[in-house]
């Protein structure tokens, strides 16, 4: 599921590890392990991999693999950084 290299970590304030793969331009989100499931309940953990270019301001597609099962969604931030939202479509 991975479609971008990931060069240099950071870790953030709740124990996420953030990705980012090194460009000419700077640095890009390309997964993050650890990452809270913001929009389920109990807050799973997982890893979350960049699936394309961000689409607004505030967010970026992302996937994951929970259960077996290919999840869709997007990568936004609140208080504690960087979390996982799923989509329905």
């Amino acid at each position: 599921m991975q479609k971008y290299r990931a060069d240099e970590s950071t870790l953030q304030s709740d124990g996420a590890v953030v990705w980012s793969a090194r460009w000419m331009g700077g640095l890009s989100l390309a997964r993050i392990n650890n990452c809270r499931w913001e929009s389920l309940a109990g807050e799973p953990r997982i890893t979350v991999y960049v699936t394309g270019e961000p689409d607004t301001f505030f967010s970026q597609p992302a996937v994951c693999s929970y259960k077996g099962r290919r999840v869709n969604g997007y990568i936004t931030g609140d208080d504690s950084g960087l979390v996982f939202r799923h989509t329905y479509f």
